[in-house]
């Protein structure tokens, strides 16, 4: 006779033998408590509630040490699926497969499979939301920027908070002898793109506060990156020295760095790869003529897909119209380039079309 059989009759068992006792109780004291006059010498209602209510507590602690003894048996299902190193194991594996300690042991493993590898896909309303979801998650490890006071320059980042998975990776590194800055990430957020960020952010955060001069944290990047074979990895990363109007840089994207002085705009193009390629060298560029009061300016190439824009049309956008403004600080100049970007997104019927942006500033103040 199988478990299943064998538990209810038990508990019927021992309940009908439960309620047997009352009734007998119930007759003895009915039949024997009387005095000679046939009257009741105790109150029945009583002694039915007492006796009720004492075998219901007997009831309930045998429940209770029933489901107690479930709990364990489930538990050490439990412990062999996540313990064994074979699907099955050899105890489980040689009892029938009609039996019910089979049968609750797959059932148990199939849950539990179920729940690692599903985790509630079938929640949203398609698989590209569950993957967004999955890789804000990540992204949720990188902890807001926090922009060092580095001497000498004024920076400014959108947006402030790395926990949009749309978003690339920015930050600025305070160096010996100046500034060491990165902006990475891809077209298209996705899982993969968020665990680079998080390795990217790891690299970096390994630099320290002020321990290496510019060209040594540039190095030590480049070194680092091709320890992995990122693909399609969109990057941007360069070194500013204090009394230096020289730029080294590594960039790899579409859309090029722009230099706003009084002059006009200057585009400072990278080796004209728009990507990071895991088997290139990739040597380190130089841009020299960053004079005091010049902004530096890094987009995302997202922005070239929000808007459908080539970088030398977004850079027409922009010249007469910051030309004009002229902005006194790395912020300014960060919230003018957010209006215009907001004010092409409305005239493309763009709902929020800051949404995918990332955009670092750097002004040489000295």
């Amino acid at each position: 006779m199988s478990y299943r059989v064998k538990l209810p009759v038990l508990l019927g068992i021992i309940s009908f033998l439960f309620f047997l006792i009352h009734f007998l109780f119930a007759e003895f004291t009915f039949t024997h408590w009387q005095n000679p006059k046939g009257e009741n010498t105790l109150n029945f209602n009583l002694v039915g509630i007492y006796s009720s209510f004492l075998l219901a507590l007997c009831i309930s602690f045998i429940v209770y040490y029933f489901l107690g003894f479930l709990y364990q048996y489930i538990l050490h299902i439990i412990f062999h699926i996540q313990d064994s190193e074979n699907e099955i194991p050899r105890d489980i594996r040689n009892l029938s497969r009609n039996s019910d300690e089979y049968k609750i042991y797959k059932s148990v493993m199939f849950t539990l499979l179920q729940g690692e590898e599903g985790l509630g896909e079938e929640q949203f309303e398609n698989k590209f939301d569950w993957k967004t979801n999955q890789a804000s998650s990540v992204n949720k490890q990188i902890p807001d920027i926090k922009i060092p006071n580095i001497t000498g320059f004024d920076v400014a980042v959108f947006p402030s908070v790395m926990r949009y998975a749309g978003a690339d990776y920015i930050r600025i590194v305070k160096a010996k002898d100046g500034l060491f800055g990165i902006i990475a990430g891809h077209m298209e957020p996705g899982i993969l793109e968020s665990s680079e960020k998080v390795f990217i952010h790891g690299i970096v955060s390994s630099f320290g506060d002020g321990l290496f001069s510019t060209e040594e944290l540039l190095e030590k990047l480049k070194f680092a990156l091709h320890q992995f074979a990122f693909l399609k990895l969109k990057l941007s990363s360069f070194v500013i020295q204090n009394k230096d109007d020289k730029m080294s840089f590594l960039h790899y994207m579409d859309m090029p760095i722009f230099q706003f002085s009084d002059h006009g705009i200057q585009v400072i193009e990278g080796s004209g790869d728009d990507h990071w390629y895991p088997n290139h060298k990739h040597p380190i560029s130089m841009a020299d003529g960053i004079e005091v009061g010049d902004y530096l300016v890094w987009a995302s190439d997202r922005a070239l897909s929000q808007f459908g824009l080539t970088s030398f049309e977004i850079m027409e956008e922009f010249v007469d119209y910051l030309l004009d403004l002229k902005p006194s600080s790395s912020r300014q100049m960060l919230l003018a380039i957010a209006k215009k970007m907001s004010i092409l997104g409305r005239e493309r019927n763009l709902t929020n079309p800051m949404e995918k942006l990332s955009i670092l500033v750097v002004r040489r103040n000295k």
